[in-house]
């Protein structure tokens, strides 16, 4: 049986090969057939990541045997070969659709299990009472504090318990009007907040490259706790250094990531990267301190919604006259939005994280995992998606600012 399988997988491998390696091959996408010449409808960067130009694929490049999906899909789909030196054929699959041996921890992992130790829990047994006259004490679980989803919703967004997202940041610059904040007979300086971030280590917070730069000036500090902007509260710490992607393209926005290091390190907790190529079907939970509603005002305090992962397809339908994704969604993009239409980040909110939450075993708390940073999108709350930083995409990369 197991000869006759790898037979099997032999014929069926040389006959994806033998129609890839026509040119001009018919192809067949979703029932539909073009012809294309192979050699330039798929782009790879440095990392791997490969993206098709004639049809919504985004993915990764992978040895054949690799790809599940393009080896249950054949005939009806033929894979798009990615050029490469490697003895393997590679082939250019779907996030998501194949397999990959396992890997080094690396060190944005190492960071995680550090920040929040997978221990074990332990059950204590109730003991017997030896003495029946004596009252027993059962012991207490501490109690999770649940606010009601439906409280405090601002244009969408709910406001968030104190202390509920101790990573968030927001960036700010030194206000030109109403410089100096007066309390209790002494003064401190105001600054004004128009993006936000996300703390990935003691002194790193990543957020947009567009953020980078506002009204041709970067920002100088940090407000770190997820607390109410100007109160007092949280930490203030100032930046040194904003390292933008080498890549970003300022007109389309691709790439729109940068690394933030402090001149000091945070004593608040961090969120861990999200490092695998696809995503439950679990809500996000997207931050920010932005407007409450489309030219509308600022929020003072930190916000949040509940979005859902969109895919290549649902995304293009709503956003393929955008200026910005004339060539469609890029690889190191995603989409997230709300089903309702009401709820959506807005201006004010780039560079802020969207996050999934994973329950640790046993034990009350959530790990927080950036998988996206806010980007940009349409109008506010209109039904159209928002477009986030695919922050897997970028793992090594910012592995190499944060952990060198």
């Amino acid at each position: 049986m197991r000869a006759l399988n790898c037979l099997l997988f032999k014929f069926v491998f040389i006959l994806a090969s033998s129609f890839v390696s026509a040119s001009p091959q018919n192809y067949y996408y979703n029932g539909y057939a073009q012809s294309a010449p192979w050699n330039t409808v798929v782009s790879i960067d440095n990392f791997g990541n490969c993206q098709a130009h004639d049809r919504p694929l985004v993915g990764r490049c992978v040895r054949y045997e690799d790809c599940i999906s393009a080896i249950k899909s054949v005939p009806r789909v033929t894979p798009l070969l990615c050029p490469s030196s490697s003895p393997h054929q590679l082939v250019c699959c779907p996030h998501g659709g194949y397999v990959i041996p396992a890997l080094r921890v690396s060190k944005s992992e190492e960071a995680c299990s550090s920040a929040y130790p997978r221990s074990h829990h332990k059950r204590r047994r109730r003991r017997r009472n030896s003495n029946p006259n004596k009252e027993q004490v059962d012991p207490v679980e501490p109690i999770i504090q649940k606010r009601n989803q439906s409280d405090n919703f601002l244009a969408g967004g709910r406001l968030t318990l104190e202390n509920e997202h101790p990573y968030m940041c927001a960036l700010g610059w030194p206000s030109r009007r109403n410089r100096w904040i007066h309390s209790h007979g002494s003064s401190k300086r105001r600054y004004m907040f128009n993006c936000g971030c996300v703390m990935v280590a003691p002194r790193f917070a990543i957020t947009a490259a567009h953020c980078a730069n506002v009204g041709g000036e970067p920002p100088s500090v940090a407000l770190i706790g997820g607390v109410e902007l100007n109160s007092g509260r949280g930490q203030l710490i100032e930046i040194k250094q904003i390292i933008k992607h080498p890549h970003f393209d300022e007109e389309t926005l691709v790439n729109d990531l940068a690394v933030i290091k402090l001149a000091r390190r945070s004593n608040k907790p961090v969120a861990c990267l999200w490092n695998q190529e696809s995503l439950p079907e679990s809500p996000l939970t997207a931050l920010g301190y932005g407007q409450t509603k489309f030219a509308g005002p600022h929020s003072n305090d930190l916000l949040q919604i509940m979005l859902h992962h969109l895919n290549v397809q649902q995304c293009q339908r709503y956003l393929q006259n955008d200026d910005k994704l004339v060539n469609g969604l890029g690889s190191g993009q995603l989409c997230a939005g709300d089903y309702s239409g009401n709820m959506d980040t807005c201006q004010g909110d780039s560079g802020g994280p969207l996050l999934l939450h994973q329950h640790m075993r046993h034990q009350h708390h959530r790990i927080p995992y950036v998988v996206g940073i806010t980007s940009f999108g349409g109008a506010c709350a209109t039904g159209e998606p928002g477009v986030y930083v695919r922050i897997v995409h970028y793992i090594q990369w910012i592995e190499q600012q944060v952990w060198p």
